[in-house]
């Protein structure tokens, strides 16, 4: 052979390597890489393409909480506000219509009544101020109105067949009554009390009898009571009976003269 026919040949290798050096590989552009200064190796150029989008999120969902906190407390400052006038509305739209309804024995319910309707009035007519309308409103929720008759409703049940019931079964009622005037009980210690013979009324956000009452139930309810009324402190046979209407009113002075608790 040739020594032309041996130069041609190895001619044509050297241009039909893919991986001649200098040359880029397969699917990398030129511009995409970069020389190695040694000559034997192209360097693979690194884009930078800066923080993205992230900064501009995180700035968004700082705003948007920074909004949320405004919202809310000019909320509760427009609330705050108008404790008065909110006051009005619970006493004449809740308050009162639920009275009429309830279970409270009349000697309790016309006066109980009459001094809501009467603050009611004081508050519309704008002789109350909003820390005294708040501490009124806020001493109210603690007293067991509607749940008063509730419990008259259970004593006479006990009262009418005593035979089935513990000989001092009675007396828990009233141990129940002076514990509330003493600040030892609430509304919601009344509502578990009264939990097995009371469901959910539809009509309301309150509760009401279960009619007509079982002795079982009305049993668990007397339990009920002395644990509420030992836990509170209350004496075994305390002195006199206590009517809410008192309580309503004794709580009304208190709100006006010292405002919440």
């Amino acid at each position: 052979m040739s020594p032309d026919h041996d130069h041609d040949h190895d001619h044509d290798d050297s241009t039909s390597d893919p991986t001649a050096p200098g040359e880029p590989s397969a699917g990398v552009s030129a511009e995409s890489r970069v020389a190695d200064p040694t000559g034997r190796q192209p360097i693979e150029r690194v884009t930078d393409e800066g923080p993205g989008c992230l900064p501009g999120c995180m700035a968004a969902a700082v705003l948007s909480g920074i909004l949320a906190f405004i919202a809310c407390a000019f909320g509760t400052w427009v609330l705050y506000q108008k404790r008065s006038e909110l006051a009005l509305r619970t006493v004449r739209g809740t308050y009162l219509p639920l009275i009429e309804q309830s279970r409270l024995p009349p000697d309790e319910k016309q006066p109980t009544a009459q001094l809501l309707a009467e603050f009611g009035d004081k508050l519309q007519n704008r002789q109350v101020e909003d820390w005294q309308a708040a501490g009124v409103m806020q001493r109210l929720t603690r007293l067991p109105i509607l749940e008063w008759g509730q419990i008259r409703a259970v004593e006479a049940f006990v009262d009418t067949d005593p035979a089935d019931f513990a000989d001092d079964a009675s007396q828990q009622f009233d141990r129940l009554r002076h514990g509330v005037e003493r600040g030892q009980l609430t509304a919601i210690d009344f509502r578990h009390i009264l939990s097995p013979v009371t469901r959910a009324d539809d009509t309301s956000d309150g509760t009401i009898l279960i009619e007509p009452l079982e002795t079982s139930a009305v049993q668990e309810v007397v339990q009920l009571a002395r644990q509420a009324a030992d836990r509170g402190g209350v004496a075994d046979n305390p002195k006199g009976d206590v009517t809410i209407d008192t309580l309503v009113r004794r709580q009304i002075e208190a709100g006006m003269e010292q405002g919440s608790f």
